[in-house]
């Protein structure tokens, strides 16, 4: 029996599991627990730090936003006060009890330097870790993966939960992405599994990059199948959100307590470009953001002391609200930090308030602390380092902020 390249493909279908360029070790032994496990999370669409982490002692918040402006601390559905000058939305409810442990961390008026006002391009500037266009292709995780890689390095180092790896793991290394565990597997025929793969050793045994990619495949899939990471359920009595990030977050809790040497991690959630009906928006994803994040703290418990979540957005939205009950394009936003070696229990920043002069641009909140200078530190101090201009090319100035022990 002969079998093309392409008969294989329509014969065993890969579950939306995705591989990047090879240069893979299989074995998942000598992780080392002096790098943190980094889980990086992106909302995608310019998530609104001035309501997610409203500033509530700014008197000109409320001026800016009359009517989409969460009221102060004590009235119905009011900001949950994490100081004199900051709060929460109250859909971060659940996450206050890791906020008041200490192991969350709040970074105000954070983003990038760059103008730009297009999602595509920011999302993309951000997860590259540049300000401007140059031909960097891999993104910042990933040259920190590449930087540190070494034969330890198993093949489920770098997990992105979703269709494809985003900007942020690309590196010379492949990264795996998968929408869930259940449908990273290859489809065999009934009673053709064994041919095949046969069949397969036979027909990717060059040495080009589709030889090594297939390869590399299904020894992931095998690799997967024998950790079994379905098999653990979430512990410490913790309860995802039963929404497709809760369900992804829990993915990534089980693939850590599965011991597959994961060193990196990827998570979108989408949906915060909110033009109009900003308050319903934020009414559904913000629940689901922090519910997520509490059982992902909640279940890791110990584990936490090494394992560091930090979240971030392309932009934020326009310090005033405008006609359609929503807010257009801005510049600054917000960051959060979550681990058992963050300096919890504190907002940073250095806030440039909400008066008109002090506005950046056409009225947005200006960013006064570079993301950069957040990711920086987190990989300077949770890990065993690396230049910085290796890190982020271009980017010079870093003073740590104290986020991180």
């Amino acid at each position: 029996m002969k079998l093309s390249r392409r008969k294989f493909l329509q014969l065993t279908a890969l579950g939306s599991a995705s591989l990047a360029a090879p240069r893979l070790a299989f074995s998942s032994e000598g992780n080392d627990r002096s790098d943190d496990i980094i889980i990086s999370i992106f909302l995608r669409g310019a998530a609104d730090g001035l309501n997610i982490v409203p500033p509530w002692g700014d008197p000109d918040y409320y001026r800016l936003r009359p009517n989409l402006a969460i009221s102060e601390p004590g009235d119905q559905d009011g900001t949950l006060a994490l100081d004199d000058l900051f709060g929460f939305h109250p859909g971060m409810v659940s996450l206050m009890p890791v906020y008041e442990q200490g192991d969350l961390a709040v970074i105000h008026a954070c983003g990038s330097p760059s103008p730009s006002h297009s999602h595509f391009e920011a999302q993309d500037l951000m997860e590259r870790g540049l300000e401007e266009n140059t031909n960097e292709f891999n993104g910042w995780l990933g040259r920190y993966l590449d930087y540190r890689m070494d034969d330890s390095f198993g093949v489920f180092h770098a997990v992105a939960m979703g269709i494809a790896p985003p900007r942020t793991l690309a590196h010379q290394a492949s990264s795996i992405a998968m929408p869930d565990i259940e449908s990273f597997t290859l489809q065999f025929p009934t009673g053709e599994e064994e041919k095949i793969r046969t069949l397969l050793k036979e027909l990717y045994s060059g040495d080009e990059m589709l030889d090594q990619a297939s390869r590399d495949t299904l020894a992931a899939v095998d690799e997967l199948a024998l950790a079994d990471p379905l098999r653990y359920a979430p512990e410490n009595g913790a309860q995802y959100p039963d929404s497709p990030f809760g369900r992804q977050m829990q993915a990534m809790g089980q693939l850590i307590r599965a011991d597959l040497g994961l060193r990196a991690g990827a998570l979108s959630l989408g949906g915060w470009d909110t033009h109009e009906g900003e308050a319903a928006t934020l009414e559904s994803l913000v629940p689901d953001l922090a519910g997520s994040l509490a059982a992902f703290h909640t279940d890791m418990g110990a584990d936490m002391n090494h394992i560091t979540v930090v979240v971030m957005t392309e932009f934020g939205r326009r310090a005033y609200e405008n006609g359609s009950a929503g807010t257009d394009h801005g510049h600054g936003s917000f960051m959060l930090a979550m681990g058992s070696n963050v300096n919890g229990g504190q907002v940073f920043h250095q806030w440039p308030g909400l008066k008109d002069e002090n506005l950046y641009g056409s009225g947005d909140l200006e960013v006064t602390t570079d993301y950069r200078q957040v990711l920086a530190e987190m990989i300077d101090r949770r890990t065993t380092g690396m230049p910085l201009d290796t890190l982020f090319p271009g980017f010079s100035g870093y003073s740590p902020l104290g986020i991180f022990s």
